[in-house]
């Protein structure tokens, strides 16, 4: 779905205006990796029973940039027992389009200054944030990745609006590997119909009009079945970078983002937040 290079905005990276010159120079193109974690429903932080059998996975979607591979950090926390804390209701403001990105760590949406204070308040040291949709909020879910503007406004847009936008870009390369060609050929055919007919709408001036909708209705591939998309996503409390005062342990880019692909009825989403302590 997500191949390397297929016209990602986020590769452009002169226009990529939060990098440094210098960073440019190094900052790998892995816009198809970004998707692919969202889009595969991966998580950033996870709870195992030790008694599981079997390895846990932890899987790097990046392989190597320039001939090195990519560097990742994660922690590891035991516990016997996990305990609820302090339970909270917030209301996130999103926008009227259909499509939207809201970046669930920005200062207007109040979430990790309530989160803070409820750490502080209870002093949790070692624990869990569960961030989860309400019950009745459709159409909509939760990730933690890189909150980059074209990223998050283009390329993931693109993904919601038609998910075989970028495996059809790069359609012309199954050539290059005919064994793939017969798996990919029906996800390519899908998306061509979805063109011709808009192409045909456009021609009888049809556009806008009920028979559009209809049709739209019909072809829709909702993107909670396409992408294995999540509704809760967890953030480690730990005080391992400052003993006694647990904060929020998360990667310098990452951040937990609320998606939709159809707009709120009342313009805001619920969320759930819950902080638990480990034992």
């Amino acid at each position: 779905m997500f191949p390397e290079g297929a016209g990602y905005r986020h590769d452009q990276l002169e226009l990529r205006e939060e990098l440094l010159p210098e960073q440019r120079k190094v900052e790998p193109a892995n816009a198809h990796s970004h998707l692919a974690f969202i889009g595969g429903g991966l998580h950033a932080c996870v709870s195992y029973d030790a008694r599981r059998p079997g390895p846990v996975y932890l899987v790097d979607l990046d392989g190597m940039h320039d001939g090195t591979p990519r560097k990742r950090m994660t922690t590891i926390v035991g516990y016997n027992r996990e305990v609820d804390v302090a339970r909270t209701v917030i209301r996130v403001p999103v926008s009227p389009h259909p499509i939207d990105a809201v970046n669930l760590k920005a200062s207007r949406v109040g979430l990790y200054e309530q989160v803070a204070e409820f750490i502080n308040h209870y002093g949790v040291e070692k624990g869990r944030v569960r961030i989860e949709l309400a019950a009745g909020e459709q159409f909509a879910s939760l990730t933690v990745n890189e909150y980059e503007t074209l990223l998050m406004q283009h390329d993931l847009a693109e993904v919601l609006r038609s998910p075989l936008k970028f495996a059809a870009e790069k359609a012309r390369h199954a050539w290059n590997d005919p064994r793939a060609l017969p798996a990919k050929a029906i996800g390519y055919a899908k998306y061509d119909l979805v063109r011709a007919l808009n192409r045909l709408v456009d021609a009888v001036g049809l556009r806008n009009s009920r028979v559009e909708r209809l049709l739209a209705r019909t072809l829709e591939v909702p993107a909670s079945r396409f992408l294995r998309t999540k509704r809760s996503v967890d953030l480690l409390v730990s005080d391992s970078t400052n003993p006694g005062k647990g904060m929020i342990v998360e990667g310098p880019y990452q951040t937990p983002i609320l998606i939709q692909w159809r707009p709120a009825d009342a313009g805001t989403r619920e969320l759930h937040i819950a902080l638990t302590r480990f034992l």
